[in-house]
């Protein structure tokens, strides 16, 4: 049965009702959800090729971060206004707090398959707003990657896309940047 909802009369959580929900068992640890703008959305099941791609990108930039000062996180939340996304990969700044999940990081990675207009279309604008400085999403189907650069005012002030052919710049994670033909060639693309 389908319900007609119109979009305003959907009640959408506070970051504080969301944790509360958590710490009281209403979602488990087996629940794939993340706060999009205080709306609770499914997350996309994890393909093999999926799991592949990062964990190649989580030792690619374990092995280019300044561990002293940053941190590689693999799916783990950052809160940034009324969204609590669970990005594939995050590179933060260290120390980060204990009590709360980080509210920004340096560095975004998400790899799309059937999340890609999400990953295209609204986080984008998440993160900017949350002063991400680097977003990519690695399309798996599409063989390319889609690098975010320069936020402001929400919004990314440069969209550049990068094929099998290309070199990816890595704004101070890697001066050498990323031959996007090495991360396809290493999970069998």
């Amino acid at each position: 049965m389908a319900i007609d909802v119109h979009p305003g009369e959907l009640h959408r959580l506070t970051i504080g009702e969301y944790h509360q929900l958590v710490r009281a068992g209403g979602l488990d640890e087996d629940t794939r959800v993340e706060l999009l703008d205080g709306l609770l959305v499914d997350m996309s099941p994890k393909t093999p090729q999926h799991e592949n791609a990062v964990a190649w990108l989580a030792d690619w930039l374990r092995d280019r971060v300044d561990r002293a000062r940053q941190q590689v996180r693999v799916s783990s939340p950052l809160t940034i206004g009324g969204s609590e996304p669970e990005p594939d990969l995050a590179v933060v700044a260290t120390p980060s707090p204990r009590d709360a999940h980080p509210a920004t990081a340096q560095f975004v990675i998400e790899v799309s398959h059937s999340s890609l207009r999400r990953d295209l279309h609204e986080k984008p604008a998440l993160y900017a707003l949350g002063g991400v400085g680097e977003y990519w999403v690695v399309d798996l189907d599409g063989r390319r990657v889609v690098r975010h650069s320069d936020p402001h005012d929400g919004a990314y002030g440069e969209v550049t896309e990068y094929g099998p052919d290309a070199t990816l710049p890595a704004t101070g994670i890697d001066p050498d940047g990323l031959p996007v033909a090495a991360l396809l060639d290493a999970i069998g693309l």
